[in-house]
């Protein structure tokens, strides 16, 4: 298995310091925007202490806010609250704290997947992922091996101007173990890629680069998720106002599955606007 995905692994492996009390964090690199951790590494995170109280069945919607800015190296501890014990749902609520600030919240339910009624979009047509680079390679990062997910697109530069944007993600050596809270984790961490830009491509080539950050993701899970193999992640932003964007988007399976559903609002700053991130109260 390749360091980068063992890494990921290794952050998702969280320890259990209590009952339902968990402990994780970025350790070295983990970095998101301006050196803060990345929210999806604390997404998927408390994915995985929610689930690890759970017997029902696999998670089938999340909802998260990403309140306040996490520190790199710093522990991140979540509580996990259960909020219901069904027959048919369970429903965690987990806190994360670190330094004894609540950074992120999560609400999560869990069901046991009975058949039912079946429909869904068709999965959009785009250029294979075996026709692509990896995102980062292209876009000439020097650290791009380093990232536990390879992400493809064929527009690396993020240079078209309407609001739509997609990527095939999968990790950068398809290697994961059959244990599907892991797989399922790892999509999340990955879910958070490249979502907020796609809000902010109208409005790049006027008001400069983007500076924004997320508010609160959504994901819907309709099918079990095999994270070995490509996923499509295509995504579109319907309506922007208020220096926020909210962008809606479809996860496929290779096979055209539509697997999951995702949403997400974020702020909306550019360089040209930007008045300071940190004068908002997160």
């Amino acid at each position: 298995m390749s360091d980068q995905v063992q890494r990921l692994l290794n952050r998702l492996d969280l320890e259990e310091t209590s009952t339902d009390v968990y402990v994780g964090g970025s350790g070295p690199g983990g970095k998101g925007f301006r050196e803060r951790i990345y929210g999806g590494l604390v997404a998927s995170q408390a994915f995985v202490a929610a689930a690890r109280t759970t017997t029902v069945g696999p998670v089938h919607s999340m909802h998260l806010y990403f309140l306040r800015p996490g520190e790199t190296g710093k522990p991140v501890h979540y509580e996990v609250e259960r909020i219901k014990d069904g027959r048919n749902f369970e429903v965690r609520e987990v806190r994360a704290f670190q330094d004894g600030r609540r950074i992120f919240q999560l609400m999560a339910s869990f069901t046991a997947n009975p058949p039912g009624a079946q429909h869904q979009d068709p999965m959009p047509q785009v250029v294979p992922p075996d026709e692509l680079l990896n995102r980062d390679r292209t876009r000439g990062r020097p650290g791009w091996r380093e990232q536990p997910i390879d992400i493809r697109t064929d527009d690396p530069h993020g240079d078209r101007t309407e609001p739509d944007h997609w990527v095939w993600m999968r990790p950068l050596q398809p290697v994961l173990p059959p244990d599907p809270v892991t797989h399922t984790a790892v999509m999340i961490f990955a879910t958070d890629r490249v979502f907020m830009r796609t809000s902010a491509l109208p409005h790049i080539p006027v008001r400069g680069e983007l500076t924004g950050a997320s508010l609160d993701h959504t994901i819907w899970f309709h099918e079990p998720v095999d994270f070995n193999g490509w996923h499509l992640h295509a995504m579109h932003s319907p309506v922007a106002r208020h220096e926020r964007g909210l962008t809606l988007g479809s996860i496929y399976a290779a096979d055209g599955r539509r697997v999951a559903s995702t949403a997400q609002e974020a702020v909306l700053r550019f360089n040209s606007t930007d008045d300071g991130l940190e004068r908002r109260n997160r």
